[in-house]
Order: structure tokens, then sequence, then C-alpha cells
């Protein structure tokens, strides 16, 4: 016995290893029970403190916060429904979370509670569906309206990173008002991201006519998010940057997400389902309210920090037929284009019209609307803009998708431009940004004339004699030019006994490449 002897373990030892309990694996349902209770208990506790920002984070914060990142696995669709998590319970996590998420001074665990966010809103059909029960009385947590309350506190969960980096979306008011600049924290940055994904998927989970009161808030947020992140000053740390940069990715993704969320359905019976409802109604009033909304954020954003915002605002507006209020809305996004159009920014104005043209393809009267609108403005920026390849890119991809009544205009608007961009002997020697569009220029003009045979001898026809002029001129050096590169080449002689082949030109490829 002696007595003690350094690390001998004593029978009475609570840590020995005959006195320990083994953990056995018990039910699953009831090993879900516990596990949930006691995250909630941790979020909890964690929700009570109050620290201040930049405050080290204590035992219970990192407890609450390894709890959070274990809740996405948790919390997988085999427990995500009214029987197996309670909607009571499941509420109150959702409000625990979302105070954690608005409030937590620590990024990391803001993080986490995003990520749980954009875990959870795909996933709450189960809470917004009815009850399979015939009983005129629902079972508890389960009446229409105690869903409506676990999805709102859904939604404010996905919100929060939202309403904490723009304290404007507190207040119902301020949104009446055409949005300041709002600098983003670059440590709000991904959380913002997962935010916007995840209150424009929310709604997908929800049947048709239970996702409409909750699409006015999530387009809210969303252009709100786009607006502040789009008047943002440039990050310059690479991390910052990426996170900026995924942030924008998102929010145009989120806006699309939302568009179609509100557009008519693809099969014939469900559209006469929602006609015969009056969802159909509503969801084009939606449709039509949030792109005039867009637009006033669009117009309150200064022209040097519209391009983000523009993209989105296309976005939405893609599917928005002419006619009521809505051409009123074409009308102020075509008109808040043109002034991109015209000042420094033309580049992303120009890069996000082009795929903004070759999505409304197939939408004859909308195509026509637009390119009325803009391509003036667009033809007058190719002598002096500083994007005069992304304008010829632009008409060119308007030839290709016109009608053959427009052929002739748009051709008579287009081709003098063209040649006015092919580089001559006279000029001097050109820039690079010259070679490039004059090497755009020759291309497009054999292009043009394959297309639309009529149209192109018309509109040569009608050319002055100093544009005449110049395009013999300029087409008599290319080929020059080009004989000269056969010449010298080692394969010359079989080169040249090589039939001639037409150089043919794709210009809905531009809408992809811009």
């Amino acid at each position: 016995g002696g007595g003690g002897g350094g690390g001998e373990v004593r029978p009475e030892d609570p840590h020995a290893s005959a006195t320990l309990t083994p953990i056995e694996a018990g039910e699953a349902r009831r090993d879900f029970d516990l596990l949930v209770g006691m995250c909630t208990h941790a979020l909890a506790a964690a929700a009570e403190r109050r620290p201040a920002d930049g405050s080290p984070p204590d035992a219970r914060d990192d407890e609450a916060a390894a709890c959070t990142l274990a809740l996405p696995q948790l919390l997988s669709e085999a427990y995500l429904q009214p029987d197996v998590l309670p909607p009571g319970s499941f509420e109150l996590l959702l409000s625990l979370l979302a105070r954690l998420g608005e409030a937590s001074p620590h990024p990391q665990m803001r993080d986490a509670v995003a990520a749980v966010a954009a875990h959870l809103a795909p996933r709450l059909g189960g809470y917004a569906a009815p009850p399979p029960t015939g009983d005129l009385v629902p079972p508890l947590g389960r009446s229409p309206a105690d869903a409506a309350r676990l999805v709102a506190a859904a939604q404010q969960l996905c919100a929060a990173p939202a309403l904490r980096a723009i304290p404007a979306l507190r207040a119902p008011a301020s949104l009446c008002q055409p949005p300041p600049p709002q600098p983003l924290p670059v440590a709000e940055l991904r959380p913002l991201a997962l935010a916007v994904q995840a209150i424009a998927t929310l709604p997908d989970s929800l049947p048709a006519g239970a996702a409409l009161p909750y699409l006015p808030t999530a387009f809210t947020v969303v252009l709100r998010v786009t607006h502040a992140v789009a008047t943002s000053p440039p990050v310059a740390d690479p991390p910052g940057a990426a996170a900026a940069a995924a942030l924008r990715e998102a929010c145009l993704s989120s806006v699309a997400t939302l568009r179609r969320r509100c557009a008519p359905p693809a099969d014939a019976d469900e559209r006469l389902e929602e006609a015969s409802s009056g969802l159909a109604v509503a969801k084009a009033t939606l449709r039509t309210s949030a792109a005039a909304s867009a637009l006033e954020v669009l117009q309150a954003t200064p022209v040097a920090s519209r391009g983000l915002m523009l993209r989105a605002v296309l976005a939405l507006v893609e599917g928005l037929p002419l006619g009521g209020g809505a051409t009123a809305v074409h009308t102020g996004v075509a008109a808040a284009a043109r002034e991109m159009v015209a000042s420094e920014t033309q580049g992303e104005a120009h890069a996000a019209l082009l795929a903004f043209l070759a999505a409304i393809k197939e939408q004859p009267d909308l195509l026509h609307f637009y390119l009325t609108e803009l391509l003036p403005d667009v033809a007058a920026s190719v002598k002096t803009g500083c994007d005069r390849l992304g304008a010829i890119k632009l008409l060119l991809l308007a030839c290709t998708l016109s009608s053959a009544e427009a052929a002739p205009a748009l051709f008579s608007l287009t081709l003098p431009l063209l040649i006015h961009g092919m580089s001559v002997a006279a000029d001097g020697p050109p820039s690079k940004v010259d070679a490039e569009l004059s090497a755009v220029a020759h291309a497009a003009l054999t292009a043009l004339a394959s297309r639309s045979a009529d149209a192109f001898r018309a509109s040569v026809a009608n050319f002055s004699t100093e544009t005449r002029s110049r395009m013999e001129v300029a087409i008599r050096e290319e080929q020059a030019k080009k004989q000269r590169a056969v010449a010298a080449s080692p394969g010359a002689a079989v080169t040249a006994a090589k039939p001639k082949i037409a150089l043919k030109m794709d210009f809905g490829s531009f809408s992809a490449k811009a």
C-alpha cells in the first residue's frame, strides 16, 4: 500500500476506468432532442451577454459557436419536421440565432449563424404546409398563424447580417427615402453574401401562395444590400476583394431567384390555376412594384457606382412585359442606362446591356423598345467614348438580333461607324485598341454582308463620298496586308492556291465575353 505512489489510480478516483459509465448510443430521436436542447441553452446564454465589439469571446461564446457550427449537421431534413422538432422549439431556436447574428461582436459567430440561415432557408416547407389531418382544430403549433410566425422568424434570421450592416433597414420610414451611400465593413461581406442567398431561397421552400407575403421584404433586403456593396469603396486586400466579388455575384443571383419566383409558371394547368385564384395578378403586381423600387434605388445611386445596380435592375426587368406601369419602369431603366453610356462608366453599361439584350432576344417587343431607346446614344459613344470596342459589339449584337424589318435602319446606323473604326495608313500607326477595333470592324463588315445582303447594299448605297472612299481604302489596305503576310509565310505557294474562305463572325458571343 504505501502512501500513494505517483500516478497510481486509486479505486475511488472518479476518473478511474472501473468507475466510468460507458456512453452508449441511444435512440436517434432521443439524442436529437437532447442535442437541440443543449444547443438552445448555449445560444440563450450567449444571447444574454452584451459584450462590446472587439471584446474577446469567453467560454459561453465558445460553447455557443461550437453549437452553431454543429447545427447544419444536426438540423438535417430528416429532423426538420414538425412532429420531430416542434414548431415552438424551432421558433425559439431561430429567434436566438437571429439575435446572435445581428448583435454578436464576434465575426466568427456571425459567420456561423449566417451559414445556419443559408442551410435552413430552403428546408422550411414542412412547417409551412398544412398538417396532414382532417381535424377541424389543427395540432398544437400547426395553425396557419403558427406557420406564418415561424417563417417570419426564419426570415428575420436570414436578414440578421443585413440589419447589422445596414441600420436603415430597421426603420420602415427610411425605406421610403433614397438610400445614402453605405460603406460595408469587410468583416460583414461574407455573412451578407450568405444572407441575400438565404432570404432569396427561403420562399422557394414554401407553396406559391404562402411565399408571396415574404417576397417584398426579400426584395427590399437584397436591393439595399446590392446598393450598399455597389457604393462601397473598393477593397484593397485580396481576401476582402474576393469576399466583395462573391457578395456582388450573390446579389445578382438572388435578384434573379426572386424574379423567377414572381414569374408565371411554365405549366399551362398551373397558370390557369393561378389565374383563377388571383395569384397571377398578385404576382404581376409584385413584379412591377419590385422593379419600380429597384429603379428608385438605381436612380439614387451615383452614376459612377451604378454598374452593379444596373445589372441587378436589368435582371429584374428581364421578364417584365411592356404595358401599364411597367412601361414607365422600362423607360426609367433605359434613361439610367443612357446616363451610364454617356459617362466614364460606359464600359460597365455596355457589358450589362450586352447580357441583357441577349437575354430578351425571345421577347421582340421588349427588345425593340430597348434597341430604340439605347442605340442612338451607344452609336454616339463610338467615336469619342472610352469603350469604343464595347459600343461596336453592342451595335453588332443588335444587328444580329434584330428583325428583318429593322435591319435596314440598324445597318445604316452601324456600317458607317464600322468603317470609321477601320484603320488606314493615312491615320498613322494604330494603337493596340485601335488595331483590335479595326480587326473587329473588318470581320463584322464581312459577316453583316453575308447576313443581310439587301440591307447591306441599301446602306452602302447611301454612304457619303468620304465614307465610301474610306471603306475602299481600308479594304484595299487590309487585302494587301494579308497578301504580304501570305507571301512571307513558308507555305506561301500552297496557301495562295487554297480557295478563299469568307470570314464570318457570331456576334451573339459578345454577350458572353463582356
